[in-house]
């Protein structure tokens, strides 16, 4: 159950990365000068995280607090992402 939960969070983030790597020229309405820093640092953490959790999925086969670090951190920056959208929108 475990597993599949963090397979599942795993290709939401790593969506969310490649989608972020993808819209550098603009995103939900931000101009190309202002997205292009925050799409590219948060899709690359958002890429790595995702990455790194389906690694320790694999090797820990289920165990609750390594690959719960990573939804961790995942949940963590994408309140991040949304407060730097949330600046950008309104500024």
């Amino acid at each position: 159950m475990i597993f599949s939960l963090y397979l599942l969070f795993a290709i939401i983030i790593g969506g969310l990365g490649i989608y972020l790597l993808l819209h550098q020229k603009g995103f939900l309405g931000i101009n190309e000068q202002a997205a292009k820093q925050p799409a590219r640092w948060f899709g690359w953490i958002f890429s790595i995280d995702a990455l790194l959790l389906v690694v320790s999925t694999f090797i820990t086969k289920d165990a609750a607090l390594p690959g719960g670090l990573f939804v961790i951190l995942g949940t963590l920056m994408t309140t991040v992402l949304a407060v730097v959208v949330v600046r950008l929108l309104f500024k």
